[in-house]
């Protein structure tokens, strides 16, 4: 709860202290989870990252039906090196993202 109410007053403080670069974060943010995440590109490096982990989640051994990012591109969206990616099943990605 208190780290959700964190999240929500830098989210807050980033959209006051700065409009134009809100903009531009939530440009690339759509970006990224409307054309990216759905692009052939994406989906042959998520084949080869499950591949790498033999379709086993890095954090429980579970069967990895997603990718999380370690790191994120900061300007090149797309151009992530391999290794910041991580095989991972649904539940532990939900918990990365908690």
């Amino acid at each position: 709860m208190i780290g959700n109410l964190y999240k929500s007053i830098r989210r807050f403080h980033f959209i006051i202290s700065s409009p134009l670069n809100y903009i531009r974060w939530k440009k690339r943010r759509d970006y990224y989870r409307n054309v990216y995440l759905k692009s052939e590109a994406w989906q042959r490096k998520r084949y080869v990252v499950l591949k790498r982990d033999n379709w086993r989640c890095k954090y429980c051994g579970n069967k990895a039906t997603q990718v999380h990012h370690l790191k994120y591109a900061k300007y090149n969206i797309g151009k992530e090196p391999i290794h910041w990616l991580v095989s991972v099943c649904k539940p532990c990605h939900g918990k990365l993202h908690r």
